[in-house]
């Protein structure tokens, strides 16, 4: 990763992070879209945890889903759904950062990984046992 890719891609993860630790893992729903989302992508790899999904990810792999995020969180926010535009904006962020090369991005991927972690046990335990 370029360095001027990796400072915009710095510059994004710190907002996130910064309105996810201010206000938005106080909203159930956002966190609960999140988690579900989260879930959703462990499931395809039979992944455990987050960050376990993500290490099975080849950079091809990531592409793959960075532009089908894009793609979904675009019809989201045309249909006026900013939990769902926003939970994927965060995973994306993450998926985006694997590859980072300062210290400085990866301590900001951590931090939004530990949330996204968080979301997914969550609904594992709450929402998803009620689902099945």
């Amino acid at each position: 990763m370029n360095t001027e890719a990796e400072t915009r891609l710095l510059s994004e993860l710190t907002a996130v992070v910064a309105d996810l630790h201010e206000t938005g893992m106080e909203d159930g729903e956002a966190m609960y879209v999140l988690g579900a989302g989260a879930d959703s992508l462990c499931t395809t790899r039979d992944a455990q945890s987050w960050v376990g999904f993500k290490s099975t990810l080849s950079t091809p792999d990531i592409k793959a889903l960075l532009s089908k995020i894009d793609a979904e969180g675009n019809e989201y926010v045309k249909a006026e759904k900013g939990r769902h535009a926003y939970a994927l904006q965060a995973l994306a962020l993450s998926l985006a950062a694997i590859n980072a090369e300062q210290d400085i991005t990866q301590a900001g991927a951590a931090l939004l990984d530990s949330v996204i972690e968080a979301a997914l046990v969550n609904y594992r335990t709450h929402a998803k046992s009620t689902l099945d």
